[in-house]
């Protein structure tokens, strides 16, 4: 049985709606990692990263993945750049590929990446109040590179892909629970 369970995907791909469905379902304690940030470091991430940079926060992010790591039976909601972002930890090696590591052969692990189209992401984030805000990624037209940046390594490091561009939460929910029957 899958008893650590990752969701990841780009911001406004349903993570945090699949994620409390799934712990609902699974009888699973929810965790969200930029939530666990936010408490850890005492400051919304938008503060982190203005006064402190990206680096910190990527910092914060790796000590709250780890931490959490210690535990079994969880939904994990993870930050849209937890597993792929492009900030640098040490020896050429990425943040992203760092944490990727830390999780790649734990046992029970499950990693699902929520994929959706450009157009849905950006009706989604469009109802987003955060959107335009300047340390989230937006799907502005510099920053759509990252979307298509991302694209190749949340694939790369998913165990299960979810299109979850047009259907909803439920339906989403009942391919991840057969998923997680089909690959135990």
């Amino acid at each position: 049985m899958k008893t650590r369970i990752f969701l990841t995907g780009f911001r406004g791909a349903g993570k945090s709606t699949l994620a409390r469905l799934l712990a609902e379902r699974l009888n699973f304690e929810i965790l969200e990692t930029d939530r666990l940030v936010v408490r850890q470091a005492g400051c919304p991430i938008e503060r982190i990263v203005k006064e402190r940079g990206w680096r910190l926060f990527r910092l914060l992010e790796t000590q709250v993945l780890k931490n959490l790591l210690k535990k079994n039976k969880i939904v994990v909601d993870c930050g849209g750049g937890l597993f792929v972002n492009d900030v640098e930890f040490k020896n050429g090696l990425t943040f992203g590929e760092y944490n990727y590591n830390l999780v790649k052969d734990l046992p029970g692990r499950f990693i699902i990446f929520l994929k959706v189209s450009e157009s849905v992401l950006r009706k989604r984030l469009g109802q987003d109040p955060d959107y335009n805000k300047k340390w989230r990624p937006s799907l502005g037209k510099p920053d759509i590179r990252v979307y298509y940046q991302r694209m190749p390594l949340y694939e790369k490091r998913s165990d299960f892909i979810l299109d979850n561009s047009d259907q909803s939460p439920l339906q989403s929910l009942e391919k991840i629970m057969k998923a997680l029957c089909d690959k135990t």
